[in-house]
């Protein structure tokens, strides 16, 4: 599968449909409890400022096949450093989960930070401990534990980041 037709795009952006089909994704109810719904990321991206919020649905070509929420500045979560974008959601259609979407994304996500949101110089992400899946994702894209462990809602949460390359000068 091509992961040249894969893109990030926000949710303000997409048509009816790709809206309709981003709440539509297949979720697993044991990633929803790690993740939160779709529904709850769509209000989150809807009802904040856009340069606080960004809902990005991933697109392979035309076609939603996941979704990401990150933010920043006053929308920031307090386990998050500084100056960091926090990646607060990220969603993968199970009928589309284990093909390097999660992964490709990521990649991407890097690339979206640096061209919108310039002055993130790290993003950071928490996981639950259990959530083995999407551990070893971000282990594979970079991520490092910068914090202790500490309990969560569900069991203990581990808190990632990496720096993010600075935005380039076009010089």
């Amino acid at each position: 599968m091509p992961m040249s037709s894969l893109a990030l795009v926000r949710w303000q952006s997409l048509d009816s449909s790709q809206q309709h089909a981003v709440q539509t994704l297949q979720i697993p109810q044991a990633q929803i409890e790690f993740a939160g719904t779709i529904e709850r990321a769509v209000v989150a991206c809807e009802s904040a400022a856009e340069d606080e919020v960004a809902g990005l649905a991933i697109l392979q070509g035309t076609r939603p096949v996941g979704f990401v929420v990150v933010s920043r500045g006053a929308k920031q979560p307090a386990w998050a450093p500084g100056s960091s974008a926090a990646l607060t959601a990220m969603r993968i259609d199970s009928r589309e989960q284990g093909k390097g979407f999660g992964k490709a994304s990521l990649a991407l996500l890097d690339a979206w930070l640096r061209a919108n949101w310039p002055t993130s110089d790290t993003l950071a992400l928490c996981v639950d401990e259990e959530n083995h899946a999407g551990r070893r994702a971000y282990a594979a894209a970079g991520f490092a534990e910068y914090t202790e462990p500490k309990p969560g809602r569900i069991g203990v949460v581990r808190y990632l980041s990496k720096r993010l390359a600075p935005a380039s000068s076009g010089a």
